[in-house]
């Protein structure tokens, strides 16, 4: 991703490939410029400056809490914040008081880590419409592009009025072809939105209020984007 002066920087570190692509991809949703690591010494000759740091707890060459004492000994002093799949209230504890800020237990939803961003860096918030990763999406042809987020936008209106009665088979299919069109539209952070929803009903999860007033908040706002 490039990245503008404006645009706040983010350390990734963790060697499971599969959370470091997901941590960064969630990072880049809220407008951040990420820098990724898989191994602790990688991460501790990173140059430049960071605004935020993500480290995961356990690396393979070296502990996390050790990989924050050296980048500190360089002069990064960023908020730190630890990840791990396994942390307790003791570990919490242990973790903070080693000069990490918060910690971050995985899996976690992009919902969780948009919120933990945010509460880091304030000023920062997920990005609604993506317009360079749409025009690539439609070989740049700029009049396709705004002929599919016109029909996003009635999409969402139609979505809206349907939330309430939907059923729960029904309404993982809609989001599956939402997320498709997301895709083509450059509507990220209701694509990442959608797939939490979506996750959180395919495994039975009967509790998903929270996911559908977050759905509706991030449908409300990019349709007022698209239209705008």
């Amino acid at each position: 991703m490039k990245s503008t002066s404006s645009q706040p920087r983010v350390l990734i570190v963790d060697d499971d490939p599969v959370s470091l692509r997901f941590l960064e991809a969630a990072v880049m949703q809220c407008g951040c410029a990420a820098t990724t690591a898989d191994k602790g010494a990688t991460a501790a000759a990173a140059d430049g400056t960071f605004d935020l740091l993500l480290i995961d707890r356990h690396l393979p060459d070296i502990g996390g809490t050790q990989l924050l004492h050296a980048l500190r000994e360089r002069g990064i002093y960023a908020t730190a914040i630890a990840t791990s799949a396994e942390i307790d209230a003791a570990m919490a504890v242990q973790l903070r008081t080693a000069g990490f800020a918060d910690v971050l237990e995985k899996p976690a939803s992009t919902r969780r880590i948009h919120e933990i961003i945010s509460r880091h860096l304030p000023n920062t918030s997920p990005v609604l419409l993506d317009d360079t990763a749409a025009l690539d999406a439609v070989g740049g042809d700029a009049h396709a592009l705004r002929a599919l987020r016109s029909l996003l936008a009635r999409e969402l209106e139609e979505l809206e009025r349907e939330l309430e009665r939907m059923p729960a088979a029904a309404l993982i299919e809609r989001l599956h072809r939402l997320r498709a069109s997301c895709g083509f539209c450059g509507t990220t952070a209701l694509a990442a939105c959608a797939a939490d929803w979506q996750n959180a009903l395919r495994a039975g999860n009967r509790s998903t209020d929270e996911q559908r007033d977050a759905f509706a908040v991030v449908c409300r706002d990019t349709k007022a984007a698209l239209h705008s």
